[in-house]
């Protein structure tokens, strides 16, 4: 790459952040990860690793420095005194440190407003908030559940117990899953300016959970069948990993979506390349 940039990329230990961190690299960016604890973080070697705790103004503003973009994805956070503001503290740290681009994942469907549910509500702050934090300012947002949730450690005991693949979403009702290597690609373009203010990442193909555990099967090599649960059934499931509030948080916004939440911010989708075939092969199909 002719420029590379400096990139701080929060959460980039984590499902959705290692894969952006991968992405970076290969276009040549130095990359500078905000972790907590940098010295228990696993992380390639040219990797930078700085401390930022999103509830601490200073640190942020010290992992921001010379830096010329953040990438920002927030944690699973519900808590009513620490998700908005985790958000608002990285506004304020990007304005202080003069940040001059920013790319925000959403890490799903993006309210147009505020709805009383700190999660939800975190996620609308950042999102409005950026474009008069920093000048060259991108929302990414998927358009549907992530792949990658289907290969989760509780989602590979049900698996290889089982032989279901459970979530809380009816069996017929089709979706766009999206691969979180697309959203990284799509990141990517937005750091180079390739891209507009909002980008909602769909995946290339709309598939029922009949048409995901086939695919699955076909996959692991042995059948695997679709169950629909509850959110309550699905935050029983993710409790002993998540912990209950984080559990307990994502399981409401299922319910709400179930019930007809407000509709997302509207933008054009913009397909990934990655088909859930192609994905599912590349994925160990065994308990952890």
């Amino acid at each position: 790459m002719s420029n590379p940039f400096t990139v701080v990329v929060h959460g980039a230990t984590g499902t959705q952040g290692a894969p952006v961190v991968r992405r970076l690299l290969a276009d040549g960016h130095h990359v500078r990860a905000a972790v907590r604890r940098p010295g228990s973080a696993s992380l390639p070697a040219s990797v930078e690793r700085v401390a930022a705790d999103l509830l601490h103004g200073e640190s942020l503003v010290k992992a921001y420095q010379g830096a010329d973009a953040v990438v920002v994805q927030l944690p699973l956070e519900f808590h009513p005194d620490r998700a908005v503001a985790q958000a608002e503290t990285v506004l304020a740290a990007l304005k202080e440190a003069g940040v001059p681009r920013a790319v925000f994942n959403a890490n799903g469907p993006l309210a147009p407003a505020p709805i009383g549910v700190p999660y939800v509500d975190a996620r609308v702050t950042l999102a409005t908030g950026l474009a008069s934090h920093v000048s060259h300012a991108v929302v990414v947002a998927p358009g549907g559940p992530y792949m990658d949730n289907l290969a989760e450690p509780w989602q590979l005991s049900e698996i290889n117990g089982a032989g279901v693949v459970s979530y809380p979403v009816p069996e017929q009702v089709p979706l766009p899953w999206v691969a979180i290597d697309d959203l990284a690609e799509v990141i990517a373009r937005a750091l180079r300016g390739e891209t507009g203010e909002l980008v909602v990442v769909a995946g290339p193909e709309v598939l029922t959970g009949a048409q995901v555990a086939e695919q699955i099967s076909a996959a692991a090599g042995r059948p695997v069948r679709y169950r629909a649960i509850t959110p309550a059934q699905h935050a029983e499931m993710t409790t002993p990993h998540l912990g209950a509030e984080a559990a307990n948080g994502v399981a409401a916004l299922y319910e709400a979506r179930s019930k007809g939440a407000p509709p997302p911010a509207a933008a054009p989708a913009t397909p990934g390349t990655t088909t859930f075939a192609a994905w599912a092969a590349k994925r160990i199909w065994t308990a952890p």
